[in-house]
């Protein structure tokens, strides 16, 4: 794996750690660059920058894992794909909704659960939780 390929993992993962959602993005033509994607196609020689995500989501897809493959995440937890207000798509927990499923398409807003984990709720769950159980961004 190149240094540059593990440093955008690694800032990644830094701002994460800081309980910020941040995306890259090209300096030259400002396009948002998938979370995949580490370097921009029209200007690969040119380093990313990082920006503030608003933490507005819609549900792209999700899965309900019924195995625990975390001692720390116990089953049954959900996995989506989201896609950020500001493009890219990325892979995060998704919080159940307490009425079932959430539909595809549906607002999702970001947060961190109390272990610094990136999480998705829906935007009408967020009213009945406490902001100290979701530190929202």
């Amino acid at each position: 794996m190149s240094r540059r390929h593990s440093s955008f993992i690694e800032a990644f993962q830094h701002f994460c750690s800081s309980r910020e959602l941040r995306y890259a993005r090209c300096p030259v033509c400002h396009a948002p660059l998938p979370y995949a994607q580490r370097v921009c196609p029209q200007h690969p020689e040119d380093e990313v920058e990082w920006h503030e995500a608003s933490g507005k989501a819609v549900l792209h897809t999700s899965v309900e894992y019924r195995i625990g493959y975390n001692k720390n995440k116990p089953a049954p937890y959900q996995v989506a794909v989201v896609e950020l207000e500001e493009g890219p798509r990325l892979v995060a927990t998704l919080e159940p909704a307490a009425d079932g499923q959430i539909q595809i398409g549906a607002p999702l807003s970001a947060g961190f659960d109390a272990e610094g984990r990136l999480v998705f709720r829906a935007e009408r769950e967020i009213d009945r939780h406490s902001r100290r159980d979701l530190a929202l961004m």
